[in-house]
C-alpha cells in the first residue's frame, strides 16, 4: 500500500512538473465583461479591467481607472436595458501573463425612455493581464461599426 501511495505521488508531481496536468486556465476577461454587460452590472464591468486599465468607449471619451469605467457604465445602464451581449472572438496572441485578442462584438439593448430596441455592433482590439489568477483588462478598445456607405451611382 504504502509503495502504490508513494508511485502515485511521484507520479502526480511527475505529471504537474512536465506540464501535462494544469490547472484549469483562467476565462478571459471577455466572459467577465459578457456577464456583467448581461446583468447590466456596472461595478461588474468595472471589475473585469486592472485598477487602472483603460476603454476607449465606442464613439465616447477614454475613460481609465475603475472608477471612471463603472461611471461610464453606469451611465449607459441608466438609460438602456441590456437585453443581450456577445464577444466573437477571431484571434488571439498569449504569452506568459499577457493575452491580446480581437473580434467582433454586439450588444442588443432597450433605450429605457424611448422603448426603441438596438444592435450596436462593432469590432474590439484588447490586452490582458493574468492578475492574482483572473484574465483582467489592460486595455480595451471596441469601436463601432462604421456607417454603411450610401451607393452612389454617379460616377
Amino acid at each position: 500500500m504504502h509503495t502504490r501511495c508513494v508511485t502515485g505521488l511521484l507520479l502526480c508531481g511527475f505529471l504537474a512538473a512536465s506540464g501535462a496536468v494544469l490547472a484549469a486556465d483562467p476565462p478571459p476577461a471577455g466572459q467577465c465583461f459578457v456577464a456583467a454587460m448581461k446583468a447590466g452590472d456596472a461595478d461588474a464591468v468595472a471589475a473585469c479591467y486592472v485598477e487602472d486599465g483603460i476603454i476607449w468607449f465606442p464613439g465616447g471619451p477614454m475613460a481609465q481607472g475603475r472608477p471612471a469605467i463603472r461611471d461610464g457604465f453606469a451611465h449607459y445602464f441608466s438609460e438602456h436595458e441590456i437585453k443581450d451581449a456577445s464577444l466573437s472572438q477571431m484571434g488571439e496572441s498569449a504569452s506568459d501573463d499577457t493575452r491580446t485578442a480581437w473580434g467582433t462584438y454586439a450588444i442588443t439593448a432597450v433605450h429605457k425612455a424611448t422603448q426603441t430596441a438596438s444592435v450596436e455592433t462593432g469590432r474590439y482590439v484588447d490586452l490582458q493581464k493574468l492578475v492574482d489568477g483572473k484574465w483582467l483588462y489592460v486595455v480595451d478598445h471596441p469601436s463601432g461599426d462604421p456607417a454603411p456607405v450610401a451607393d452612389d451611382a454617379t460616377p
